[in-house]
């Protein structure tokens, strides 16, 4: 516990660039303890928006240091749900529903029994 006190203490004194590339996906999976495949989908998601400026760093930092007080076993679920709602606070789309569109290939014709009757 006082190594994740001593690290959080250090991300609040550096500079926003150094400390962007200190907090990595693999800093959320181990301090979140992700353990699916689709949290750890979800960590890389929310660095990657983080990188292409999507998601404000404030934001992430901020839901990141209050899951981390959180039981071992709800920090992800913690994280998870409380960016999503800072998020749509922000007006920020957060993991959009992809859009299903109808295939174009046409469907194969029927035969015509015309000629045989």
């Amino acid at each position: 516990m006082l190594l994740v006190g001593l690290t959080v203490t250090c991300y609040a004194q550096k500079a926003a660039p150094e400390t962007n590339k200190m907090f990595t996906a693999d800093v959320l999976k181990a301090t979140l303890l992700a353990r699916t495949a689709d949290e750890k989908k979800f960590c890389d998601y929310v660095i990657h928006k983080r990188d292409d400026g999507t998601i404000p760093a404030r934001l992430i930092y901020g839901v990141h240091r209050k899951a981390v007080t959180q039981d071992k076993g709800r920090r992800f679920t913690y994280f998870k749900t409380g960016l999503e709602i800072a998020c749509k606070r922000e007006g920020i789309v957060l993991n959009p529903t992809p859009v299903r569109i109808s295939p174009t290939t046409p469907s194969l014709p029927l035969p015509s029994f015309k000629g045989i009757w």
